[in-house]
């Protein structure tokens, strides 16, 4: 459901196959992945989908972050990004993701606070951050057109 005007910036593709429990092939670009919903005391055949949105910030996190270091000062060292999910147990309490980033070289202060603005307009952190809605389109085998929600 996009308009003639909207650009299409990121695709995925998904495909569980009835024979494959929760074990999720992904797609995007010519890149495949396996995503799964391990129970207690199941192998995991991959990371969950929550841990891949966390992949996605932390490296767009970090991508940014190197980006901007080596476009305007050529240096920051190495760049690590922890990403945490916190549900709390709490009823009626925050849900959150907490990012940790550490520089392995010390950035002049001026510097540093650039890098500290650039990290909150990384691509992900705008997309996760924003209300951004989630437009579903969804068929029933052979019907031949959508539900959309």
């Amino acid at each position: 459901m996009t308009s003639n005007n909207d650009v299409i910036v990121a695709t995925a593709h998904a495909t569980l196959l009835a024979t494959s429990r929760l074990e999720t092939e992904i797609r995007t670009g010519n890149f495949t992945y396996t995503a799964d919903d391990p129970r207690t005391g199941s192998v995991a055949a991959g990371p969950t989908p929550t841990e891949f949105l966390l992949m996605a910030l932390a490296s767009c996190t970090a991508i940014t972050l190197r980006e901007y270091a080596d476009r305007k000062y050529d240096y920051a060292g190495d760049i690590t990004v922890d990403v945490t999910y916190h549900e709390p147990q709490i009823v009626g309490a925050e849900r959150y993701l907490q990012r940790t980033i550490r520089l392995s070289e010390e950035v002049p202060e001026l510097d540093f606070q650039s890098m500290v603005n650039i990290v909150e307009r990384s691509p992900v952190t705008l997309l996760l951050q924003f209300a951004w809605s989630v437009r579903t389109e969804i068929f029933n085998a052979q019907t031949p057109t959508g539900f959309a929600v």
